[in-house]
């Protein structure tokens, strides 16, 4: 190990650590790994930067993320009250409006689905719609501290939600309706503060927080159906995995000596959606001619919402 590192990265800067030999050991350990990752990353750097920085840019926040998990554990780890909980719960999700458009508007080979342009609304062509309100399940695994924080790793399963919108072409009359389903998974690290000096009255013990937290989201959207007066197309879809990040505030209530009630608003951006690059096809309801195949770029939108969870806690 680089001690030279390890002693003006971590274990100095005007401050003294007093840390058992146990404490010590993990320190040093996730420094090392933390060197490596970095030395890693520079000569991948020097080598792919100029054909390829964005793929370096995802490296980057691949290393920060992983600092910042592994520093919060460590940290935690010496703290541990020796609470370890599960999480299992329900929420009632609900996506603010959405907004398919393309990725790239002037482009012909695969063709753009919108194109570039303006539609009847003054806005870029685009479709503009929600999901209708759906619910989720989750699980998670935590642990409490000794300074009030809590430490989780969370997965959520959001089951199918319908997207309803409508295009804004110019000249396709009053139907131009837009249709798809979506299903998400995510999986979030996330931590929380405890608030006991704020416990609101009552027979129970009620304890608001706060947490924050990001993760990773995988993103499913179904074949979307755009309904036009004569034709009907059809996009394909697709999955999309991205990173994501949320802050939640809620109040947690004691029901026995090892059962919590965890009431709270969650707002969660699991950012980018994206429908499939392939074949569409647009066909004539009339039969006026037959089906036409259609090489499609990609169309993306943002997904984000709030949701209101109810879960309860389980002391292990």
């Amino acid at each position: 190990m680089n001690h030279v590192f390890a002693y003006h990265v971590g274990l100095t800067g005007g401050y003294k650590l007093d840390m058992d030999d146990s404490t010590n050991t993990r320190a040093r350990t996730w420094l090392f790994l933390i060197h490596e990752r970095f030395q890693v990353f520079k000569q991948s750097l020097s080598l792919h930067v100029a054909l390829n920085p964005l793929r370096n840019w995802k490296d980057l926040s691949r290393i920060l993320a992983y600092v910042l998990v592994s520093a919060t554990l460590c940290v935690t780890s010496s703290a541990i009250a020796g609470d370890y909980y599960f999480r299992g719960g329900a929420a009632h999700e609900h996506f603010s409006d959405t907004i398919f458009m393309d990725t790239y508007c002037p482009s012909s080979t695969p063709a753009a689905l919108y194109g570039c342009g303006t539609g009847s609304d003054g806005q870029p062509y685009r479709s503009k719609g929600s999901f209708d309100r759906f619910q989720s399940i989750e699980i998670g695994l935590g642990l409490s501290t000794l300074s009030n924080i809590r430490v989780e790793f969370l997965l959520d399963y959001q089951t199918s939600a319908v997207f309803d919108g409508n295009t804004n072409f110019l000249a396709t009359g009053s139907q131009q309706s837009v249709m798809a389903e979506l299903s998400t998974v995510s999986m979030s690290f996330v931590g929380y503060r405890d608030f006991p000096n704020l416990s609101l009255p009552g027979p129970r013990k009620a304890v608001p927080y706060i947490g924050a937290g990001f993760g990773y989201s995988r993103n499913r959207i179904g074949t979307t159906t755009m309904t036009f007066p004569v034709t009907t197309t059809t996009v394909p879809g697709a999955n999309e995995t991205s990173l994501t990040w949320l802050v939640s505030l809620g109040v947690t209530m004691e029901l026995t000596t090892r059962t919590k009630l965890d009431l709270g608003v969650r707002y969660m951006d699991r950012s980018k959606l994206r429908t499939g690059l392939g074949q569409g096809v647009v066909t004539w309801r009339n039969l006026a001619r037959g089906p036409l195949p259609l090489y499609l770029g990609r169309t993306e939108a943002k997904l984000r919402g709030y949701s209101l969870r109810l879960s309860l806690l389980f002391s292990l």
